[in-house]
């Protein structure tokens, strides 16, 4: 199989409401018309762009493979030799569009060593990069004022209202904030955002829902306040890793912020680079019409979801909005021209040294 080129992945693997009830319609807009019927009605909570979720693979378009079983027969040419001596055949990253029309439950991940996990599950990381948020729109990060961990236990279990004791932070395109386990953490309604996590390759992510604004569904995921379902929660398991007297107020919230560095790229093109975590970096690339650039990488592998325009790479794809895709070792160096204005979101391992030069 040639591996020499980037590779596109399914541009729409979508959640189903029941899954994301509070999904909106800006991902559909903005993203995804080419692939609806009616993108303009098309309510979508997440797209999974870049998976290697059992569960929910992306799947190679033009081959028979989806991503994580190419991974796994092709591992030293899709991941490098130096990636797979340190790592093994694991593609950790799992990346999704995420969009709110309504508040996500306040929730919190797990680490990996959580006795909580079932097989089969672990923790899951997350990052945010916010893409697009309306006025007055934002997250809702930690608490706004300390509680005893027992004062949280008895409101949660007693059906009381939370949302006084929520950290809210307006938003605006371009923030970034880091996700780890252990972060009380809700996107809020009117907000679309970029989300790489690290989920390990073979199992499914685990999230603890604490509180879900006291709401109620039918089974299609339709609101039904007198009738409904509510959704499950896991109080006493999340109870147990975070700590609401300490995650509080503004310098919490400025201790999960991340600023970026930007980086010209020639007299057409600008690269935003947040920094790292353990386990992978997100760069953000927007590029004028007629700008080429150059990636290239001495070891690891490239993921990304291109947000708008087109561009031809390597001069024979063309890459455009709302396609991700994985560029496999071998097919560095990667060379990109802008056909328009060209807006791309990357997420390459922590151990990939990713250079950017402008041709």
């Amino acid at each position: 199989m040639d591996l020499t080129q980037p590779l596109k992945l399914s541009p729409n693997l979508f959640t189903p409401l029941s899954r994301t009830p509070w999904g909106g319609a800006e991902i559909a807009r903005r993203y995804k018309h080419a692939w609806l019927n009616h993108p303009e009605t098309t309510c979508i909570g997440e797209s999974w762009e870049v998976s290697c979720d059992p569960a929910f693979p992306s799947q190679v378009l033009g081959t028979s493979y989806n991503l994580l079983d190419l991974i796994r027969s092709e591992p030293e040419r899709m991941l490098s030799p130096a990636y797979v001596k340190a790592s093994g055949a694991n593609c950790d990253i799992l990346i999704k569009l995420v969009n709110a029309a309504q508040p996500l439950s306040v929730q919190v991940h797990p680490a990996d060593d959580d006795p909580n996990l079932k097989p089969g599950e672990c923790g899951k990381p997350e990052s945010w990069l916010i893409l697009q948020a309306e006025p007055g729109a934002g997250v809702y990060l930690g608490f706004s004022k300390a509680l005893a961990k027992e004062k949280l236990s008895k409101l949660l279990y007693e059906g009381g209202d939370l949302k006084p004791f929520l950290q809210f932070v307006p938003v605006k395109e371009g923030d970034f904030f880091e996700i780890e386990p252990g972060v009380i953490h809700a996107i809020g309604s009117g907000v679309t955002l970029f989300e790489p996590q690290r989920v390990r390759t073979g199992k499914a992510g685990k999230t603890y829902r604490f509180w879900d604004w006291s709401r109620r569904y039918n089974a299609d995921g339709s609101l039904n306040s007198k009738t409904g379902t509510p959704r499950e929660l896991h109080i006493e398991e999340g109870l147990r890793i975070i700590d609401p007297s300490k995650q509080v107020g503004i310098p919490y919230v400025a201790s999960l912020r991340r600023r970026p560095i930007e980086v010209s790229i020639g007299p057409l093109g600008k690269a935003f680079s947040y920094p790292a975590n353990s386990n992978y970096q997100v760069h953000r690339i927007k590029l004028k019409a007629k700008a080429r650039i150059k990636l290239s990488a001495p070891s690891g592998f490239l993921t990304f979801v291109c947000l708008a325009g087109e561009a031809l790479w390597n001069a024979t794809l063309k890459v455009q909005t709302g396609e991700p895709g994985f560029v496999p070792y071998q097919a560095f160096p990667l060379f990109i021209e802008a056909i328009s204005e060209f807006d791309l979101a990357i997420v390459v391992p922590q151990s990939c040294a990713l250079e950017m030069s402008h041709l």
